[in-house]
């Protein structure tokens, strides 16, 4: 017999009042959860930049590294400044935090209209697709093994 059984559940509802605080709540019951199994999460943000001689900015990367992973979450060089090295530059500077931080693995996504050539080239695989994401694209995931063992 199911632990649910003639019990009644209490209504799923959309977080309208204070959608931020129950955010919060729901990571923090998360990460407990996950550490107590995994290990602590060793969180470290990664923000890397390059600006030209204005001081504007020109390219960037963030990332995030948690256990052994280094997510990469954003890659942008400004259109003006592209095809010249900074892209690739900037992903070896975030991979080289990453090994230094005992990361074995780093992981991103990217659309079919944005950089999946480029990140091929650097030595990444595709690890997933979800075709149609967004309409008349297709969102892909790439790896890369960073050291010892993994992907």
């Amino acid at each position: 017999m199911s632990r649910f059984s003639g019990s009644t559940l209490h209504p799923v509802t959309i977080e309208n009042r204070n959608p931020g605080e129950v955010s919060s709540e729901l990571e923090q019951r998360l990460r407990a959860f996950n550490e107590a199994l995994a290990g602590p999460l060793r969180t470290k943000r990664v923000v890397l930049a390059v600006r030209d001689e204005t001081n504007r900015l020109i390219a960037g990367l963030t990332a995030e590294m948690f256990w052994n992973a280094l997510y990469i979450d954003i890659l942008w060089v400004d259109e003006d400044h592209r095809r010249r090295g900074y892209g690739a530059a900037l992903l070896r500077r975030a991979e080289d935090a990453g090994r230094a931080e005992s990361c074995d693995v780093a992981y991103l996504s990217t659309f079919d209209f944005q950089a999946p050539g480029f990140y091929e080239r650097s030595g990444y695989d595709v690890l997933g697709e979800l075709q149609d994401v967004p309409p008349g694209s297709r969102s892909r995931w790439f790896c890369k093994k960073l050291r010892g063992h993994g992907v």
